[in-house]
């Protein structure tokens, strides 16, 4: 029996999407069913809400090992990532 071949999504981006945003703040909330993950950009006394991102639990476990991984292989590369102060 011939292994079978993983599925090729593609994933279609509007000009802007593709682009991306800087975010430097992110705040996360949670309830039974889902995550939830706001970035914004924060300048001074101002800050403007970028994206609302919406994950079920499990998906947002996933996000969390592989952000880990990839922070790992960085610090590998380029060094210890300094977190910086913390907002209150």
């Amino acid at each position: 029996m011939e292994p079978t071949k993983p599925k090729q999504i593609h994933i279609k981006a509007e000009d802007d999407v593709a682009k991306g945003r800087f975010s430097n703040m992110a705040q996360v909330g949670s309830t039974h069913d889902a995550f939830v993950v706001d970035f914004a950009f924060i300048q001074g006394q101002a800050g403007w809400l970028l994206s609302r991102i919406l994950l079920s639990p499990s998906h947002a476990k996933q996000l969390y090992a592989v952000l880990g991984e990839r922070i790992a292989r960085h610090e590998e590369q380029f060094g210890r990532i300094d977190p910086g102060p913390t907002l209150q």
